[in-house]
């Protein structure tokens, strides 16, 4: 069934070339158009470090102004939109219009979607409804798990002024796992004890040999054998005496983990790789970690070889490093989130080749992917 929202044709015409999906709301009262000399929309660049801008953590949409890099620029980015749970549920995104922060709650999606439930055509209206903001994009193939917008216009509209239109580039991704979903506080009914109520039974206590769920812990020299070592010797060229300096594990569940396994170690630098093991037989069923890379991009290290791994695995982040020098003013970053799966899937690389002798934190290498 097609449907349409009068808001959509007042607001940008070309968006009807698209079947549009309404929430269930009341019609939007339309903005009466703006008089001749009506003052100009204060829509303002987001400063680059502001709170609003903290990408750091979950999954976000961010789109900036065309002809500016968020990377670079001090002001760059014009709308953030928190996106919450594993299904991706959206916060009100938000602009600034002067010197206020104004959220915004999509009302309506047309056009082809991608990841991130992204669409091509998007309404927004502002917290009143006295405003409306409309998102015309092209949506580029998802890599990794990254949405790339391409291009694209947004049109901004409010009571009594002139429409503001930029053109804009974006994209969607995540920095760690979703953020969860807020709870409302559960309320609990005072239930009076009763004499022939038995006292509550503590849960048993967990086994030794089956770690906390999404916890670090060291494994066994045992459950590394010798074949299950050699194994890792002859695939990965690892040195013998490293790996005998300990495994680390990451449980993902009672039957599966993530292993790191050290393989060698350097002058300023260690390597490591990654297998998700079954904890009952870990020799017999296993799986080396792949680690993939970025389209057009070479990795610095061996396939399944990561430098320096740093784990969170309560995020799910495992993020690399691998310097060109000691004095780190060159290398590169990447950072992989674990997949419900156990796999490793892209969503970072920072990258300096430029060795200049000016030593820079990893975390501020120029970011490659996903482009900007």
């Amino acid at each position: 069934m097609r449907q349409t929202n009068p808001m959509l044709a007042v607001l940008l015409p070309f968006v009807m070339s698209a079947s549009v999906s309404m929430a269930q709301t009341p019609p939007p009262q339309q903005p009466a158009p703006p008089k001749l000399g009506a003052p100009e929309l204060e829509l303002k660049l987001f400063e680059k470090g502001d709170k609003e801008l903290d990408r750091s953590k979950g999954c976000t949409v961010a789109i900036w102004q065309a002809n500016r890099d968020p990377e670079k620029d001090r002001y760059a980015v014009l709308f953030i939109e928190q996106l919450r749970g594993n299904n991706h549920v959206r916060e009100p995104a938000r602009i600034r219009i002067g010197a206020n922060v104004v959220p915004l709650t999509r009302i309506a999606t047309g056009g082809k979607s991608s990841g991130y439930d992204l669409h091509e055509h998007q309404l927004y209206r502002m917290q009143g409804g006295d405003g409306y903001v409309v998102l015309d994009l092209k949506l580029g193939a998802i890599e990794g798990e990254a949405v790339e917008i391409e291009s694209g216009k947004m049109m901004v509209s409010m009571l009594g002024k002139e429409a503001f239109r930029a053109s804009v580039k974006g994209g969607a991704g995540c920095m760690t796992a979703p953020l969860p979903l807020p709870h409302a506080p559960a309320v609990t009914a005072k239930v009076p004890p009763t004499p022939s109520s038995p006292p509550p039974v503590a849960p048993p206590p967990p086994k030794a040999d089956v770690p906390a769920i999404f916890e670090r812990y060291t494994v066994k020299p045992a459950l590394f054998s010798p074949g299950f070592r050699k194994e890792v010797q002859q695939k990965f060229k690892c040195n013998p005496e490293v790996m005998k300096t300990g495994v680390i594990g990451y449980s993902l569940s009672e039957e599966s983990a993530i292993w790191e396994i050290p393989c060698d170690r350097f002058a300023y630098q260690g390597s490591s790789v990654f297998a998700l093991v079954y904890v009952a037989a870990p020799e017999k069923e296993h799986t080396f970690l792949k680690t993939p890379g970025a389209p057009g991009l070479k990795r610095p290290t061996d396939p399944g070889v990561l430098m320096s791994p740093t784990v969170d695995i309560k995020m799910r982040t495992v993020t690399a490093v691998t310097l060109s020098r000691g004095i780190g003013d060159c290398g590169t970053l990447e950072k992989f989130r674990v997949t419900a799966a156990g796999e490793f899937a892209l969503v970072e690389v920072r990258e300096k080749l430029k060795c200049d002798g000016a030593a820079t934190q990893p975390e501020q290498f120029p970011l490659v992917y996903p482009k900007r």
